[in-house]
């Protein structure tokens, strides 16, 4: 049996902004290829290299002649991209399966394009492994598929124990994919400690995805993982990729501890909420400790209204507090905003936002437009009141607009999210956070971890990814 996994690249959308900075290894898949490599002859494609295009993907089909082609689809807006590589695959009599977010949010949806049999809803890991093993999704759970023109939909999988899970299988990376994956230029690996969140935001999606369910890794197992030969001889920098990183304030602690004793010399980035970090700053100082450098917080909104509505749980003043927190340990914090949050909202909302924005000691700002996706409370509240401007997966990136608003066009939601990069992108924050963390970490700190001239090169990077996104907009 040969199976062919490939991840898709991303919409234009996501070819500008700091993550056309950030390519991380198609970690998903690289999870599923550790559950069939016992099984099945198995290659993993990665979009995202430079060298792969859709030519480059057929050619890799016909050469290998795969049983079944496996499509990560988690961004709705891939719809074109994911569909395009399953046509291919179904010309060479290849047996196709999508997995990922979006298919597993609207599953009836996805099997309605001829060219896609299967469906692995959820986590993919064991299903997949099962559906190769049977060579049929019979009776499968997790899997939705096609049999006589109907659809059929099996129960849902368990969830995993994550104490028992197998590492991902990095090994199957190619020499090219081991030079691309980088951060603004430094080479980084990507790992996840938990899978879930036990928060609600009614723009999120992940406690859907996840069934409002949140696991973590073994402590042992993440320290193993960093000991890995691939991740060890190569990464200066790991992403760890977790929806929600501090959940657990002692989990994180022993974990720190762990990578301490360890000697695991490396730096760290990940995401986190605002009330963690006000309510348990101590986490964040032994984060510090242990090499955690950048951090990700969905700020969202500064207007404690919107930020109830969201369902965010949180206050503007805890928003500052935090970040006062974060910088006086040395953090360089990404800060994400949405510009629309409200759907009451005026003009002179997004206005006093972005105006607040400019104020704020963030090191790097970006944003998007309130977007809603299937199974969260905001899709039903739009389908609901029929807000919907299109249905259309293309435009959902978070930089299209695709609601309706009582005092704001789509054009005014547009312009201002040009004006909020325009005003408030300076060259000076990217270097202020830079310089904090020497500051702040020490000599020694650092140059354990990387060598004084990476430091510059992110910088530089930072500043090339600036003017691009000022030249775009």
């Amino acid at each position: 049996m040969r199976v062919l996994l490939i991840k898709p690249s991303l919409s234009n959308v996501y070819r500008w902004g700091p993550q056309t900075d950030i390519i991380t290894p198609p970690l998903g898949l690289e999870y599923i290829a550790a559950y069939i490599k016992d099984i099945a002859d198995v290659r993993i494609i990665d979009g995202l290299l430079e060298t792969v295009n859709l030519k480059a993907i057929a050619k890799a089909i016909e050469q290998f002649q795969p049983d079944y082609v496996g499509i990560s689809w988690n961004f709705s807006s891939q719809i074109d991209i994911a569909r395009r590589i399953a046509n291919i695959a179904k010309t060479h009599g290849c047996r196709t399966v999508v997995g990922g977010w979006h298919p597993t949010l609207v599953p009836s949806e996805t099997l309605e394009f001829h060219s896609i049999d299967i469906v692995v809803r959820g986590e993919g890991e064991i299903t997949f492994k099962e559906l190769i093993q049977n060579n049929s999704p019979i009776g499968i759970p997790g899997i939705s598929y096609k049999k006589d023109g109907k659809q059929i939909h099996n129960p849902d999988r368990e969830l995993m124990n994550l104490k028992i899970i197998r590492p991902p299988a990095r090994h199957f990376r190619s020499g090219a994919a081991k030079k691309t994956y980088n951060f603004f230029g430094i080479p980084v690996d990507c790992m996840e400690t938990s899978r879930g969140c036990p928060y609600s935001c009614n723009f999120c999606c992940i406690h859907h995805f996840h069934r409002k369910k949140y696991r973590q890794h073994a402590i042992r197992n993440v320290i193993k993982e960093l000991h890995s030969s691939e991740i060890r001889n190569r990464a200066t920098i790991i992403y760890i990729i977790d929806d929600n990183f501090v959940v657990d304030p002692k989990y994180i602690i022993e974990l720190c501890n762990a990578i301490i004793r360890s000697r695991i010399n490396k730096y760290f980035m990940t995401q986190v909420r605002v009330d963690m970090v006000v309510n348990h700053p101590e986490v964040f100082e032994k984060m510090a400790d242990a090499g955690f450098i950048y951090l990700f917080l969905g700020l969202e909104s500064f207007s404690d209204v919107t930020l109830e509505k969201l369902n965010k749980q949180i206050k503007f003043k805890q928003i500052k507090y935090a970040l006062k927190i974060l910088h006086d340990l040395g953090f360089f914090v990404h800060g994400n905003i949405i510009l629309g949050a409200k759907l009451e909202d005026t003009k002179q909302d997004i206005e006093s936002t972005i105006e607040i924005a400019k104020n704020l000691d963030i090191d790097l700002l970006t944003y998007s437009l309130l977007t809603p996706y299937p199974g969260t409370k905001l899709w039903e509240q739009v389908l609901s009141e029929d807000l919907f401007l299109t249905r259309d997966w293309h435009e959902f990136t978070w930089s299209h607009p695709v609601i309706k608003y009582s005092h704001l066009s789509s054009d005014d939601l547009s312009n201002y999210l040009t004006m909020a990069y325009k005003e408030t992108m300076s060259f000076n924050r990217p270097w202020q956070g830079l310089r904090r963390l020497v500051e702040t970490r020490g000599l020694k700190f650092n140059l354990l971890r990387i060598d004084p001239i990476d430091i510059f090169k992110m910088y530089f990077q930072l500043l090339k990814n600036l003017r691009k996104i000022l030249s775009t907009k």
